[in-house]
């Protein structure tokens, strides 16, 4: 047997108890010498997130940019009470991003203040509030878009909060003249179409309109205006495609309730850290424990993110509450009223799998899919050719990303809104950890977001640009 020297026999006894400290659950005396390094989550990849805007007024989602790089937003008050204007002007749903943190009325001031009885809200029968029907006046806008054209599109959903004597908050029923696609002449900021929807295709207490893309091919409609895609993300299970034929100003639905748009039951993401449930009635949040006496439930809205191929032949869909992939051909889309045609549609369904969950979707011009990730942190992106998904950009600034734009400058832009912390979500309360400097962050009892809220950018992938359909 070898001999062993005094201070390897040594070494070798102290690693020896060390060992049977660690396994005991007893701390040696040299434990608090010892420092241990593990693997980490870097939190950041890709490129540097560039800060365009931070907003400290009032509460995005959509986000357009113009050829010639003006920026424009959207504040809906479907979901948030504070973007209601109610008759007040210096409140409004449409705004120009003239700074880096300030933003005004577009197009115009008095088209964001709407005349119903209390601005937005149409209150002539007291006991049935509705949303104001003015087709002249935006009510409560969703969306945003700029077309290849450089026209801006605004998606009007008709639809706005009311808060009772009670605190209780609601999202009203639409009145015809409420939901509409208005079309805005970039060059003199004029409304040049409106197109309303009828209560048969924007069902007034169901239909939330929430996003919509654009085929301006002139050989797909008679009048070669093209067509418009929009997403009903209703949360009440009424969900599907809404197909707008420009020109003639009709519109018709498409996949209504088809499982491919529904909700997935159950579902549950993670943002921050914390699993996310939703509350109806954002004016009466539970307490942020388990035991509370009025449970949320599960997220449950339907179709949502909505882009086009480069090609202007596929339409990319996912639900909200879904991490899935779906895409169809559009020219079944487009065949109105026909029966045969729709289970044509159905059977076209392409399921694309599991990309992670997401909000906005948008596409490149070499056909890549862009799409926020709630539960990384991050923008990723979608290659249908590979059916592969890579990582854009991460960063911990990056939360709930809600809408994408893809600009002639071959960046791709995105609003970072903190939607997970609105009065509309909430999470079980987490004990609050030795160091931890925000502990509203782990007890979510109404509304936990803090301005501003962000709009970043980053390159698109290898020299993209933006589609021209």
């Amino acid at each position: 047997m070898a001999r062993l020297s005094l201070s390897t026999l040594t070494s070798l006894l102290l690693l020896q108890g060390t060992a049977l400290a660690a396994n005991t659950g007893e701390h040696g005396n040299n434990s608090d010498s010892l420092v241990y390094t593990f693997p980490t989550d870097p939190g950041v990849s890709g490129h540097p997130l560039d800060v365009v805007h931070a907003y400290y007024r009032q509460w995005p989602t959509g986000i357009a940019v113009s050829a010639s790089g003006r920026l424009f937003s959207n504040f809906p008050g479907g979901l948030d009470p504070a973007n209601v204007n109610h008759g007040t002007p210096g409140i409004f749903t449409v705004g120009e991003l003239v700074s880096r943190t300030v933003e005004k009325a577009y197009p115009s001031e008095e088209m964001n203040t709407p005349p119903c009885s209390i601005g937005a809200v149409d209150l002539t029968d007291p006991d049935h509030p509705v949303g104001c029907g003015s087709a002249d006046h935006l009510i409560a806008v969703q969306s945003v878009v700029v077309d290849p054209k450089d026209r801006l599109w605004i998606l009007d959903t008709g639809r706005p909060m009311y808060t009772f004597p009670n605190g209780s908050v609601i999202l009203l029923p639409s009145s015809y003249g409420g939901p509409k696609l208005v079309g805005v002449d970039l060059t003199t900021n004029k409304v040049f179409k409106t197109i309303p929807f009828s209560p048969e295709v924007a069902l007034p207490s169901d239909t939330y309109l929430n996003d919509v893309r654009f085929d301006l091919r002139p050989h797909i409609t008679s009048s070669g205006e093209g067509i418009a895609y929009i997403t009903d993300s209703s949360s009440t299970g009424h969900n599907g495609v809404i197909v707008v034929d420009i020109g003639a100003g009709e519109s018709w639905r498409k996949l209504h309730r088809h499982p491919s748009v529904l909700p997935e039951g159950q579902f549950l993401p993670f943002v921050w850290g914390r699993p996310l449930y939703y509350v109806s009635d954002p004016g009466h949040s539970p307490s942020g424990n388990l035991s509370t006496t009025k449970p949320p439930g599960h997220i449950a809205m339907g179709a949502d993110g909505i882009a086009i191929s480069p090609d202007g032949e596929t339409l990319y869909y996912m639900p909200l509450a879904s991490r899935t992939l779906y895409s169809v051909p559009t020219v079944l889309l487009r065949a109105r009223d026909n029966a045969a045609a729709d289970e044509d549609l159905f059977k076209a369904v392409k399921n694309h799998g599991q990309t992670g969950p997401a909000d906005g979707l948008e596409t490149d011009s070499n056909g890549l899919v862009y799409k926020g990730n709630q539960e990384a942190n991050a923008v990723v992106a979608y290659n249908p050719k590979t059916g592969m998904t890579q990582t854009v950009v991460r960063d911990p600034r990056i939360g709930w990303v809600d809408t994408l734009s893809v600009g002639e400058d071959g960046w791709v832009y995105f609003t970072s809104n903190q939607l997970h912390l609105a009065g509309g979500m909430w999470s079980p309360m987490s004990p609050r950890g030795e160091g931890d400097d925000n502990q509203n962050q782990n007890q979510n009892q109404g509304d936990q977001r803090r301005k501003p809220f962000g709009l970043f950018r980053v390159p698109l992938l290898d020299g993209a640009g933006k589609i021209k359909v």
